[in-house]
């Protein structure tokens, strides 16, 4: 899950992947934040209800004044959830690559415990950035304590994989936004650049319910 932060203060980066996620959920919503990490979303958005997941005690232990409740989980142990609800929005933010299985860890929370047509949210590191693929050039494919290179992600994405991982676990993609601090702008401007210029892949997702079919 993700790893603990001590970042208190809001991101003021209008092209952050934090801010990104913020705008693009709905107000008057049940949320379930997994990887809630310290609370972030909870502490700073106030017109919804959050419930968090998060390995960390230490993050918890912070989140838990901003959330309704919180609950220490490993995403590799897939168990049931203590709360008899259905959620609005589930959001997985910089996680799913830290985990073994992230494809089944994402049908498993949007078939049980999303609303019909509910809405999911996922950001993902983007390896196609332009720094590794620099460093790939130079034959250098190092680990890091942070960043897409974290030491701890057993996953990585491109934008067109994870768009694949997305349809394949029933889920239709809405929107794609690009987390990108400093090269926000200019993907605004040309967007075919998004690819390389891109730090975050961000996608709004919604439950994908069959129609039946009447005869």
């Amino acid at each position: 899950m993700n790893r603990y932060s001590t970042l208190k203060t809001v991101d003021t980066n209008y092209y952050s992947t934090k801010n990104i996620i913020l705008r693009e959920i709905s107000s008057n919503k049940t949320i379930l934040d997994i990887g809630c990490n310290d609370g972030y979303f909870g502490r700073f958005d106030k017109g919804n209800i959050y419930y968090g997941l998060d390995y960390s005690v230490k993050a918890l232990s912070d989140a838990k004044n901003d959330y309704k409740d919180i609950l220490q989980y490993d995403l590799n142990n897939l168990l049931v959830l203590p709360w008899d609800i259905k959620f609005d929005t589930i959001v997985f933010a910089d996680v799913l690559e830290h985990v073994l299985y992230p494809e089944k860890v994402l049908e498993y929370f949007s078939k049980n415990y999303l609303i019909n047509n509910g809405k999911v949210i996922i950001s993902l590191p983007n390896i196609a950035n332009w720094q590794v693929r620099l460093n790939l050039l130079f034959g250098k494919f190092n680990y890091t304590d942070t960043g897409i290179m974290d030491k701890t992600h057993l996953h990585f994405y491109s934008f067109r994989s994870a768009s694949r991982l997305i349809r394949e676990n029933n889920l239709r993609i809405n929107k794609v936004f690009s987390g990108a601090s400093f090269f926000g702008p200019t993907i605004d401007i040309f967007p075919f650049l998004r690819n390389i210029l891109a730090t975050n892949i961000i996608l709004i997702c919604e439950k994908n319910e069959k129609k039946k079919i009447i005869k």
